[in-house]
C-alpha cells in the first residue's frame, strides 16, 4: 500500500483538520462514489443512497459544483412531481494513470473519472527482466505521458502498476522483479514524482479488471486465469479479490504436475507451468521444426530467428494442424490442474485471459473435455469455462478499477 494518502484535489486545498471538516470530506467522498458507480445520479437517489437529508445534500452538491468536481447535466423523467436535476462526475477533474507491466512489453493509460482511456502509449520490446534502469525508465516515461498531454501532477489521484510475479500490495513490494529498492518499488516511485503508487500482481489486477467491466461483472464466485508466457490466477471469492496471508494467492502456474519433470524458473521442479505454459508450447514447437516437421510456421522460422508465441497463435487461428495438436496436446495438464481448482474453489464461472486465450473455442474445447472427463458431475455442472472479453486489457482496466476501490474505501 501507498505511503502516501490518495485525496482528491479539493481535499488537498482543505486545511483544517477539525472534527467538522473532515466529516465534511466524509461525505464529499460519499457522494462522489455514488456519481462514479452510478455515473449521474439525481438529489434523491443521492439522499437514498448517502442517508444525509435532503437539505444537506443540496448544500453538498453545491459546494462540489463550485469546486469543478461534479455538474449539473441536466432535467431527468419525472415521476408525478418537480422533473429533478441530474448530476455527474466532470469526467477531467482528476486522472489515474495506469502501467500494466509485463516480461516483454508495457502499456500505460491516463484514465479519467469516467474510466475513458484519454492517452494511451504500448512500448515493445520493453524488457522486464535484467533491467537495471527499469523503474527510472518508467518514471521518465509517466513524467513525458503527463507532459504531452498537458497534465499536471496535482491532477493525478495516483498511479497503479500491474506486475507479474510475487507482490506484496500491501507493503508496495515486488519479489519476483524490481526488488533492489530497499524502500519498497512503491515508495522509490513515490519519492521521485511525489503522486501516489499503487502495486498488485497481474493476475489479481486482470480479476479486478474483469470483476469491474468484464465477464465476472455479476459474479461472485470466479477464477481468472491467465495462460501466456506463464500461468497465473486471480480469485474471486464471494464478490472480493482473495489474496491469501501475505498477497501471494494465485500462483497455479506453480503447483506440482511432475515430480520428474523439468526445472521451473522458481527453482523447483514439475511444475504446471513446465508442461503448458506458452513458453514450452514455443520451445516445443521450435524443435520440431528444426527437425523438419510441416507446418504453415516453418516458412517463418529461420536458423537465427524462430517463431514467438504471437505467431503461433496466429498460425493456430489460421489452422494450422501442427500448432493446434501441440496446443491441444498441452492443455490436458491445465485441464486437470483446473479440476483440482473446481474442487476446491466451486466457482461459478472460469474465465481465460493471457495470450492463448486469444485462440478462443480452439482452447476451450479440450479443457471442457478434461473438466468432462475429471471433475464430479456436482460440481462440473455448475461451472462455465469461457475466454475472456476484454482479452490483454483486462489487467489495465484493473489498475483503474482498484485506485478507485481503494480512494473510496470499498
Amino acid at each position: 500500500m501507498t505511503d502516501q494518502p490518495i485525496v482528491f484535489l479539493f481535499e488537498k486545498r482543505t486545511k483544517s483538520a477539525g472534527i467538522s471538516t473532515k466529516r465534511r470530506l466524509s461525505y464529499y467522498r460519499n457522494i462522489i462514489k455514488v456519481l462514479y458507480y452510478q455515473k449521474q445520479a439525481s438529489v434523491a437517489e443521492i439522499v437514498k443512497s448517502v442517508n444525509l437529508s435532503q437539505p444537506l445534500v443540496a448544500e453538498l452538491l453545491k459546494e462540489l459544483s463550485h469546486e469543478g468536481v461534479i455538474q449539473d447535466i441536466g432535467i431527468g423523467a419525472s415521476n408525478g412531481g418537480r422533473p429533478p436535476k441530474i448530476f455527474t462526475l466532470i469526467p477531467d477533474y482528476q486522472y489515474i494513470i495506469g502501467l500494466d507491466i509485463n516480461l516483454h512489453n508495457l502499456s500505460l493509460a491516463i484514465f479519467n473519472l469516467n474510466n475513458e482511456i484519454v492517452f494511451r502509449k504500448d512500448i515493445s520490446p520493453f524488457e522486464l527482466i535484467g533491467s537495471e534502469d527499469y523503474a527510472e525508465d518508467l518514471i521518465d516515461i509517466i513524467r513525458t505521458s503527463l507532459e504531452e498531454n498537458e497534465i499536471g501532477f496535482d491532477k493525478i489521484i495516483a498511479i497503479a502498476l500491474s506486475l507479474p510475479g510475487l507482490v506484496d500490495a500491501k507493503k508496495g513490494r515486488s519479489i519476483s522483479h524490481l526488488s533492489q529498492y530497499e524502500e519498497g518499488l512503491t515508495a522509490y516511485i513515490e519519492s521521485k514524482l511525489k503522486i501516489p503508487v499503487l502495486l498488485e500482481n497481474d493476475c489479481k489486477m486482470m480479476a479486478i479488471g474483469e470483476k469491474s467491466f468484464g465477464k465476472a461483472k455479476d459474479k461472485d464466485n470466479t477464477l481468472c486465469l491467465k495462460v501466456g508466457s506463464g500461468i497465473g490466477l486471480g480469485i474471486i471469492m464471494d464478490g472480493k479479490i482473495y489474496r491469501g496471508a501475505d498477497g501471494y494467492a494465485g500462483e497455479f502456474g506453480h503447483i506440482l504436475i511432475d515430480p520428474d519433470g523439468d526445472l521451473c524458473h522458481c527453482g523447483k521442479i514439475g511444475c504446471l507451468e513446465t508442461l503448458c505454459s506458452g513458453t514450452i508450447l514455443t520451445r516445443d514447437i521450435n524443435k520440431a521444426l528444426e527437425k523438419g516437421q510441416a507446418s504453415t510456421l516453418s516458412k517463418i522460422k529461420t536458423a537465427k530467428k524462430p517463431v514467438n508465441l504471437n505467431q503461433i497463435i496466429d498460425a493456430i487461428n489460421n489452422g494450422d494442424q501442427f500448432a493446434t495438436d501441440q496446443l491441444t496436446k498441452s492443455l490436458d495438464y491445465l485441464g486437470k490442474g483446473l479440476v483440482t481448482l473446481i474442487h476446491l474453489f466451486n466457482p461459478e464461472m472460469i474465465i481465460l485471459g493471457g495470450k492463448l486465450a486469444h485462440t478462443k473455442k480452439i482452447i476451450i474445447a479440450p479443457l471442457e473435455s478434461a473438466l468432462n472427463k475429471y471433475t464430479m458431475p456436482q460440481l462440473r455442472k455448475g461451472v462455465k469455462i469461457t475466454c475472456s472479453e476484454l482479452l490483454n486489457e483486462a489487467a489495465l482496466l484493473g489498475t483503474m478499477a482498484y485506485t478507485m476501490q481503494i480512494a473510496l474505501q470499498e
